[in-house]
């Protein structure tokens, strides 16, 4: 097992696919996170405030932890579905399955090993991500003439747990497509209509239907924004990132992502094993 992982970690770190999609993420939690609400805010009239006041708010060091949690249930959540399906698809588009079996590990290990390099390479992604949002935080209160009133470290700390959570249940389901598809193209196809189609159709169809609530309570992005909401991040309603409702108990949507990555592991290792994958 050691040398399986050993040899994904050589894997992701001679591809570019990690990289890119990490900044990528970085370099969109920062803009549509915290510059372009900024933007916004600058030219928003002297008229509202109130409004103003609020927004500023969420930009704040205080509070830059949970805005960075609100952009996981729908975009993040995308982006690390991405970086699954680049993590197994990859193998069918260049061919390497073949060769990466025959040297050793069994494909069980293979697979596991692929799994949890790509969960570490998700969470640090997401600390990436909180590292530079809490720097842009910080230029936002210094332009404004705003003390740097930090968060608690157990805030930030529980923050980041929940962004790493929710980015491995995501990355987990895109890598368990990459294998079920044998490839990166339908996989991603399939992965996206379903994340950020089918599903946010379905829960807005929640919201009038009170019989669909308990089909929305075991998706994954509503469980992914009821995670973010326990930790305090106002709802959609309420002025908060898309996705983010309390739409089940913090032990509920734990349960539903936890399901989510072992199945996803689970699929992924019965597939490679029983069936040919050239």
């Amino acid at each position: 097992m050691i040398t399986a992982l050993a040899a994904e970690v050589l894997l992701l770190r001679k591809r570019l696919a990690p990289f890119v999609v990490g900044g990528a993420w970085v370099i969109m939690v920062v803009g549509f996170g915290f510059l372009v609400p900024y933007i916004v805010y600058a030219t928003m009239g002297l008229s509202k405030q109130a409004g103003r006041a609020e927004l500023l708010a969420t930009l704040l060091p205080a509070a830059a932890h949970t805005t960075t949690a609100g952009t996981y249930p729908l975009f993040g959540g995308a982006i690390m579905l991405i970086l699954g399906v680049l993590v197994t698809g990859s193998e069918y588009r260049w061919g390497t399955w073949t060769a990466r079996l025959v040297q050793g590990p069994s494909r069980t290990q293979v697979v596991l090993a692929k799994f949890g390099v790509g969960a570490v390479t998700a969470t640090v992604i997401a600390t990436a991500a909180l590292a530079a949002a809490m720097v842009t935080s910080g230029v936002i209160a210094l332009t404004e003439q705003r003390p740097l009133s930090w968060p608690a470290a157990s805030a930030v700390v529980a923050s980041l747990g929940v962004a790493a959570f929710i980015s491995i249940a995501w990355m987990s389901v895109g890598a368990a497509l990459g294998v079920v598809f044998r490839g990166v193209g339908p996989a991603l196809g399939v992965g996206l209509l379903w994340t950020l189609g089918l599903e946010n159709a379905v829960s807005g169809l929640a919201g009038a239907v009170p019989g669909m609530e308990p089909v929305r309570a075991v998706l994954l992005g509503p469980a992914s924004g009821s995670l973010v909401a326990a930790l305090g991040e106002p709802s959609v309603g309420k002025g908060g990132a898309i996705g983010v409702g309390a739409y089940t108990s913090a032990a509920t949507a734990c349960a539903v992502l936890l399901g989510y990555a072992a199945t996803a592991i689970a699929v992924a290792t019965v597939m490679t094993r029983h069936r040919d994958i050239t």
